[in-house]
């Protein structure tokens, strides 16, 4: 079972990997959006105390985690 914080983590790392495998800003917008959500869950210390809350946040992360890894195979397929 993965915890939150490990969620928060391996979808930073993702993250971090795009943007530097993106050399072409093919998926720029995108990855600037995703940073933007990345950096607001994170600084949501506050979500900690609320189930529900906490429940969304990781679905969001799933979310991106599943959108920053098919990025990352278009990225390196094309490469």
């Amino acid at each position: 079972m993965i915890t939150f914080q490990q969620l928060m983590a391996e979808t930073g790392d993702l993250l971090y990997r795009v943007r530097i495998y993106d050399r072409n800003l093919i998926h720029g917008d995108e990855i600037l959006e995703m940073d933007r959500t990345y950096e607001m869950l994170n600084n949501m210390r506050w979500m900690g105390n609320s189930d529900l809350l906490r429940n969304i946040a990781a679905e969001k992360l799933l979310r991106m985690r599943r959108r920053l890894l098919t990025m990352m195979e278009d990225l390196l397929f094309s490469a």
